[in-house]
């Protein structure tokens, strides 16, 4: 299906141009194939599928926000699923999204500031029919989490809407480079340096102003004759 959607719209934005036919019958049936890619059987086709939303939202403008909006809500919930080489990607395809249509932003915020009627449904075959603007991209705030570093660092990059470093951070490369880590047996993580609370620091032998009223008291053991042998 994927292979069919790809070849409509590089038919459509090449020698098909001049077509007058409404790209929607397209993009519908991408919405219902990207739940398809939560399954590590169907992560293959990630890069299958990363064609056709470019084709759809970045190649050519989406006039519909409500459709842009779905879509958006849509791969932060697969992203949530997927493993890591599917869920990276999607994530840095995102963001380019956010950059590109604002009108997304609106799901970035608390789901209380939203005023809207209805409810979200995810499970319509059109996009259009969602009501995505009724909900929030709360899945950010669980995706930040995930052990692999990549897709917690697009994660945070998608919900403060940092602009991402092309093409260092476009979704091939970070799936090219999760899927040679893969091959190779590499796991990467992110080490934290903390001070250690009796370290000193600020001025020159001195202690930090901030841990000068600071008293760290030490409790002796008490002296007895006594000994017990667990």
């Amino acid at each position: 299906a994927l292979n069919c959607i790809l070849t409509a719209f590089q038919t459509l934005q090449g020698p098909g141009r001049e077509m007058q036919i409404d790209q929607k019958e397209y993009v519908t049936p991408l919405y219902r194939q990207l739940s398809r890619l939560c399954t590590d059987k169907n992560s293959s086709h990630t890069e299958l599928a990363l064609k056709c939303l470019s084709l759809a939202f970045l190649k050519r403008r989406e006039y519909s926000t409500v459709r842009v909006a779905a879509f958006f809500k849509q791969i932060c919930t697969v992203s949530l699923h997927a493993p890591p080489h599917t869920a990276a990607p999607l994530l840095a395809f995102s963001r380019q999204l956010v950059q590109r249509y604002p009108s997304v932003q609106q799901l970035l915020e608390n789901e209380q500031d939203v005023i809207t009627t209805g409810s979200y449904t995810p499970d319509v075959e059109d996009p259009e029919h969602s009501n995505p603007h009724a909900t929030s991209a709360w899945e950010l705030s669980l995706s930040k989490f995930r052990i692999h570093e990549s897709v917690a660092k697009q994660a945070i990059g998608t919900a403060e809407q940092k602009i991402p470093q092309l093409p260092r951070e476009s979704p091939d490369r970070i799936r090219a480079t999760i899927l040679r880590d893969i091959k190779e047996g590499h796991i990467g993580y992110r080490r934290s340096m903390r001070k250690h609370p009796l370290s000193q620091g600020g001025g020159r032998g001195g202690r930090d102003k901030r841990n000068r009223n600071n008293q760290i008291r030490f409790i002796a053991p008490r002296n007895t004759s006594q000994y017990h042998l667990l």
